[in-house]
């Protein structure tokens, strides 16, 4: 650890008054994390003070287990965004480094109490702060008491897979199983990035696509066609697509991409950011033995698609 780095720079800048906050990684703000920070903002009103919710960068998993970790749900800029629809005043993101890992429970609850000004804290029941992890709700517990500070852990929300976690909406993307993924987000599971060129070979058989790259940090949905719906930049209303993922074997191109075709659109979307709605999946990736059976099974692909965004809906908690 850099001994002239302060892993807590954040939470000593100056402040001018006192906060209710909540602190947690928060990746993929799902429905557990919004009835966290809810009950925190009732609590904030309450108390007539702002709402000061503490998140980290990237998830602390992707640089204690970086070889075990799937990538994250939503990036910092869509999480930041998520936070403040979810009720934050202010938002304090620390850079979660191997130094901030060393921090022990006492010293952020000593930061957080002092300079901080923080006078009520809450999190989940399942997390824990600090070196090691060491910092349990009932170690925290401890610690705020001593420090005059009012602390409460809140209980998870559970669907009909247990208890409602990041850990879960990343193996359910892993799995293609974005139905799940939405239940547990309370929205439908999103992909965002830039349109790049490619091989532009979508057009030649009569499916145009816009290429996204999304950042590698991200977790990496199961190879397929997906029933999707496309925001453009500056748009509210989203665009009926499909959008396949994988490695095109019945083009041999070997490598993988994320392509959406916007139905019933004709436009340039190059340089542009798209935000991509995963709604269900209809099949798995798959090779054909020629472009013109290719061709018959996108058109499938397609009807099954306009069948199910008709009856779209916005996902419902299970």
């Amino acid at each position: 650890m850099n001994q002239n780095i302060d892993p807590l720079e954040v939470l000593r800048a100056p402040t001018t008054g006192d906060r209710v906050a909540t602190i947690g990684t928060f990746d993929g703000v799902h429905r557990g994390h919004q009835r966290l920070i809810a009950y925190a903002r009732d609590r904030a009103t309450a108390a007539a003070l702002p709402l000061t919710v503490i998140t980290f960068d990237v998830p602390p998993a992707s640089v204690l287990r970086p070889a075990q970790f799937p990538g994250a749900i939503v990036p910092l800029s869509r999480k930041i965004e998520l936070l403040r629809a979810a009720g934050a005043d202010e938002i304090l993101v620390l850079a979660f480094t191997p130094g901030l890992s060393q921090v022990s429970a006492e010293t952020f609850m000593d930061v957080l109490a002092g300079d901080a000004r923080v006078v009520e804290l809450y999190c989940g029941e399942g997390f824990a702060l600090g070196h090691k992890r060491l910092g349990t709700v009932d170690v925290l517990a401890q610690l705020a008491t001593a420090r005059e500070v009012r602390f409460e852990a809140i209980e998870r929300v559970t669907d009909q897979l247990g208890v409602v976690s990041s850990s879960e909406i990343r193996q359910a993307a892993t799995q293609g199983d974005v139905v799940t993924a939405a239940s547990a987000l309370g929205r439908w599971f999103r992909i965002e990035g830039e349109v790049i060129h490619g091989a532009h070979v979508g057009r030649s058989i009569g499916y145009p696509t816009a290429n996204i790259l999304p950042p590698a940090s991200m977790v990496q949905l199961a190879d397929g066609i997906y029933a999707t719906l496309t925001t453009l930049p500056g748009k509210s209303d989203a665009v009926p697509s499909m959008t396949y993922i994988g490695t095109r074997p019945a083009l041999n191109t070997g490598q993988r991409m994320i392509e959406t075709h916007l139905l019933d659109f004709d436009g340039d979307l190059y340089g542009q950011e798209l935000a991509v709605d995963f709604v269900r999946r209809l099949r798995a990736d798959a090779d054909f033995p020629s472009v013109e059976e290719l061709i018959a099974q996108l058109r499938r692909d397609e009807a099954e698609t306009r069948k199910v965004l008709a009856g779209r809906l916005t996902p419902q908690p299970a």
